[in-house]
């Protein structure tokens, strides 16, 4: 197996622990019998635990990150239209991918600084920025930051709470729509909008 391939697949096996288990309860031994090798033959790959962390971190975060720029591209021409295809895959994605959703809100709950720092200079800050610029570009006087922080919050917290929804009594299936969330986010997004254009009128 070529070094890449077997660098991947220590980062999908520590990945996988890392989410279902935690970070204390996942010792770099237990990788590498996971992953078929010796411990020192993973030290070979990565220095120690914190450099396995930061490394599945960003091997799962980037590639999300990709398929997020490609949406970006594609719809350049519409930043509504973006805005509305970014937020339902955001919404989707932390749905259906139960690793990148594990894994987000344990570093948003386990808040190490030094790693929320790498997260957002390496992974979150070029997505973050082009929603900025989706929303600076749809919608006038809305604070663009404020706005993106409110949606990708939002979406996080929702899906969060999702598993109470189907509980509660009066809930319909569609509440746990990504593409009825999208919606009825970016409504309130337009009428928050509106009201500060009323405002300044």
């Amino acid at each position: 197996m070529a070094a890449l391939g077997i660098r991947e697949k220590i980062l999908d096996t520590a990945s996988r622990l890392f989410a279902a288990k935690g970070y204390a309860a996942v010792s770099m031994r237990r990788v590498a019998t996971e992953a078929g090798m010796t411990p020192a033959n993973l030290y070979y790959h990565f220095k120690d635990k914190e450099d396995l962390v930061r490394s599945s971190l960003s091997y799962v975060f980037q590639g999300k990150s990709q398929a997020f720029e490609a949406i970006v591209r594609e719809e350049a021409a519409d930043p509504v239209h973006c805005l509305e295809r970014t937020t339902a895959w955001f919404a989707e994605l932390l749905f259906e991918d139960a690793i990148f959703t594990k894994l987000f809100v344990r570093e948003l709950l386990e808040g190490d600084s030094n790693r929320l720092e790498f997260l957002t200079k390496n992974v979150f800050q070029g997505p973050f920025s082009a929603l900025v610029a989706m929303i600076e570009g749809s919608f006038e006087a809305v604070d663009p930051i404020l706005a993106a922080l409110f949606l990708t919050s939002t979406v996080l917290g929702y899906v969060q709470f999702s598993g109470v929804i189907p509980h509660l009594r009066g809930a319909r299936p569609e509440y746990i729509d990504p593409t009825k969330i999208t919606l009825y986010l970016m409504k309130e997004i337009r009428k928050s909008a509106r009201k500060q254009n009323a405002k300044k009128e």
